[in-house]
């Protein structure tokens, strides 16, 4: 062998194996040890934005600065409340896929309503009562698909405000779901996990947590001259909390403590956030979350944006005090997650399951067309010119904005076709003020949705049985609210379907990015992240633009003649 050709095949074999460490050298390590899922109720895009100078570095700003945060974040469909907004998120897919069309829907064979979590053969466990339950959820959800992958390894850990919240998003394979019992004051679960609560939880509940808060003051967290982004603390339309006025300090009451609603005050305070955090802490430590061969998931539902903003609108100063508050919570919970799991194993995702429009007089005064639509009211008016035009009948058997259904049984009895009773019943809606755009179901059923943006909305917001005959929208700015004061919800305008999310954690690429992005695309995300198969009805995207690649730069392939 010459020189030469031994020079030359020493360059090879240094070549060679140049290229073979480049797999090593990637990030391996990347895919999270623990999960964690926090969704707040009834949280305004904008808060990240009006109340960022005043929340700490270490909370929801940690995220913002150091994760992906995606600013077009929203529900795509067209009816945006909570319990819809929950499956959406544990199951990348929509109500035309998932049937959770909302909080409640009407069934018509016990002509009653029948909530989306309704079950009569679980139990609550914790307190007495029964519990709600997963069977009208289609589909498998993000902590269903982390069990199933891992052989029933991954714990799956969900501690909510809300039962639905704890249903919807856990999922039913989680580990243990519980929820806050506004009956009892205990942190309770369903039967269907088991036939007790955990120990540690058991312990919580033998300190009666939020019987501190009983008949002390809510005051503010910091002075009130820092509360300029939000209204005069006495707004005039703004409704006011049980046996307490509209001005901070707030007095946390409680009725007869033997009886409903003793904790109903307490929900909906910045305190009942805290109670979720600090158990989460305790997660951590007594279920060892983020110490398994596989990724633990943790769900938290911040659930008491949900009824305050309902009550003060979005621009109060409850509301802001609630979320420098929760991000006061969130700080203190990341913390403890960096003592015992390391942030940086930990793949962190903040969410809303839906918005908040604001106070309609608040934007009437401002010069803004707005205004409130009572459901009874609209459904008498529908129906009074339904009389007018067919006979006197029942013809509205129930009206549960979006959804109006007409009553069946009369229509055969007149014998009239749905469809022409269908228009009918539109055409009346149509011409009552602050009503928007109206769709009937024969419109979907035979394919003719008018070409409008909220067309394919409609179409992922329908399910058969469980809709109605009649989708019926409000103009922007207007909310279907029975009330005089406070504002409602559930609109498909932008204040009320675009949400925060803020992704951050291995795998992530941090950054801002203001492409399309939907709630049905965080459980795919992360799924993605993980490396495991996607929940079953999955109809969203991973958003590949902020996962990191985890195997390394690619690296030229070599031919035999090489």
């Amino acid at each position: 062998m010459t020189i030469a050709r031994l020079f030359f095949l020493l360059l090879f074999c240094l070549t060679q194996t140049s290229q073979l460490p480049l797999l090593a050298q990637a990030d391996q390590s990347a895919k999270p040890k623990l999960v964690l899922l926090i969704v707040a109720d009834q949280f305004s895009y904008n808060y990240l934005s009006r109340y960022g100078d005043k929340m700490s570095s270490s909370g929801l700003r940690y995220l913002m600065e150091n994760g992906a945060q995606f600013t077009n974040c929203v529900n795509r469909s067209a009816s945006t409340n909570a319990a819809s907004g929950y499956s959406i998120i544990s199951t990348g897919a929509y109500p035309w896929t998932t049937g959770i069309v909302s909080n409640k829907w009407y069934d018509r064979a016990k002509k009653d309503y029948r909530s989306a979590i309704q079950d009569s053969s679980n139990r609550m466990v914790g307190a007495n009562g029964v519990a709600g339950g997963t069977k009208a959820l289609n589909g498998t959800t993000l902590g269903d698909q982390m069990k199933l992958s891992s052989n029933g390894r991954s714990k799956v850990i969900g501690l909510c405000g809300d039962e639905s919240a704890a249903l919807l998003l856990a999922g039913p394979l989680a580990t243990s779901s519980l929820w806050f019992d506004k009956r009892s004051g205990n942190m309770v679960t369903s039967s269907h996990y088991g036939s007790s609560i955990p120990t540690w939880i058991s312990a919580f509940n033998d300190t009666h947590f939020a019987e501190r808060y009983i008949g002390k003051p809510w005051q503010r967290l910091l002075a009130e001259t820092e509360y300029g982004a939000s209204t005069r603390d006495d707004y005039p339309r703004e409704a006011t909390m049980a046996s307490d006025g509209r001005k901070f300090p707030h007095i946390i009451a409680g009725g007869a403590k033997d009886g409903e609603g003793y904790y109903d005050n307490f929900a909906m305070t910045p305190f009942a956030n805290q109670m979720i955090c600090d158990l989460a802490k305790d997660a951590l430590d007594k279920e060892q979350l983020g110490n398994h061969s596989d990724a633990d998931l943790l769900v938290l539902g911040l659930s008491a944006g949900e009824r305050l903003t309902q009550l003060f609108g979005p621009y109060s100063q409850e509301c802001q005090d609630l979320i420098l508050r929760m991000d006061q919570s969130l700080s203190s919970l990341f913390q403890a997650i960096d003592d015992k799991v390391g942030l940086r194993n930990t793949l962190v995702i903040f969410t809303a399951s839906h918005g908040s429009p604001a106070i309609p007089e608040f934007l009437d005064e401002r010069g803004m067309e707005a205004g409130r639509l009572d459901p009874k009211v609209v459904a008498n008016q529908i129906k009074a010119k339904l009389d007018q035009r067919l006979g006197e009948d029942n013809w509205v058997e129930s009206f549960d904005p979006p959804n109006l259904y007409l009553n069946l049984d009369a229509i055969d009895k007149a014998k009239l076709r749905q469809p022409d009773v269908e228009q009918t019943a539109a055409r009346a809606a149509r011409s009552i003020p602050g009503i928007g755009e109206i769709f009937t179901a024969w419109q979907l059923y035979s394919n003719q949705l008018p070409s409008t943006p909220v067309s394919d909305k409609i179409r992922r917001s329908y399910y058969f049985g469980r809709s109605g005959e009649l989708f019926v929208l409000t103009k922007p700015g207007h909310v279907f609210c029975g009330d005089t004061t406070g504002t409602g919800y559930g609109s498909h305008y932008s204040y009320d379907s675009q949400v925060p999310l803020l992704i951050c954690g291995p795998g992530v690429r941090g950054g801002k990015y203001a492409s399309h992005s939907s709630l049905s695309d965080i459980a795919p995300t992360v799924t993605s992240i993980l490396g495991i198969e996607m929940p079953s009805s999955c109809e969203g995207n991973p958003l590949d633009i902020a996962i990191n690649q985890v195997y390394g730069p690619p690296r030229p392939r070599l031919t035999q003649a090489q």
